[in-house]
């Protein structure tokens, strides 16, 4: 996903325009890597590895079929020991593909479950949120908004002081305005109504005061 440079202008200013309603201070940031998520595809591979051998023989192709159609024992019938051998290097060879298809593929993350998907970027957000110095700031009011693009999920990091006062549900509003901006493919647009509404939360229980350095980057972090 790229960002033109008008856009993340367009964000930089929406944070700008956001804290000088508040004392808070407001961090973005994007990831566009894809993930991949190694026991999942793994979980998947194996499925599918013990589903497509059982199906084949349920539908009367089995491994006597492999055999014949790779050219192998033909004309002899299959003993027990060649049917698992086969069997077996079936589903060897299958786990091998289905791990290769979904490692180099988007459909691992985009099949992983929505659950695993938060925790990581929950995980990644997190980091982001220390390795930046959110949490230094003076007052402890820094917010991080952290956006996984190919996850399709958004993470809300407060610090301390806002963490006090601000119920984890009110950023709900902040959350679905990203998410609607990435269905619709403006994620741009989708940061500055987050923005706005982050404001709103911050401003009601930390207003701007007399005294508001700008401790925090104001432009967007792609990492």
């Amino acid at each position: 996903m790229h960002l033109t440079t008008d856009e993340q202008a367009r964000i930089a200013a929406a944070i700008h325009e956001a804290e000088t309603r508040t004392s808070g201070e407001i961090v973005c940031t994007l990831a566009v890597e894809r993930h991949r998520y190694v026991e999942w595809v793994l979980a998947l591979a194996a499925v599918i590895a013990f589903v497509l051998p059982a199906a084949a023989s349920l539908l009367d192709f089995g491994p006597s079929r492999w055999a014949s159609a790779i050219g192998l024992w033909e004309g002899v019938p299959l003993g027990d020991f060649e049917i698992i051998e086969l069997y077996a290097i079936a589903q060897a060879l299958i786990l091998l593909l289905a791990t290769l298809l979904l490692w180099w593929s988007p459909l691992a993350q985009r099949l992983a479950p929505m659950a695993l998907r938060r925790d990581r970027v929950h995980e990644i957000a997190l980091k982001q949120f220390l390795a930046r110095g959110i949490h230094l700031t003076s007052a402890r009011t820094g917010v991080l908004i952290h956006v996984s693009a190919e996850d399709h999920v958004v993470e809300v990091i407060a610090d301390e002081a806002i963490y006090t006062k601000v119920s984890p549900e009110l950023w709900g509003e902040t959350v679905d305005a990203l998410l609607a901006g990435l269905k619709r493919g403006d994620v741009a647009q989708g940061f500055v109504d987050a923005i706005a509404l982050a404001a709103d939360v911050l401003a009601t229980h930390f207003p701007a005061t007399g005294h508001n350095p700008d401790e925090l980057p104001n432009r967007l972090l792609i990492v």
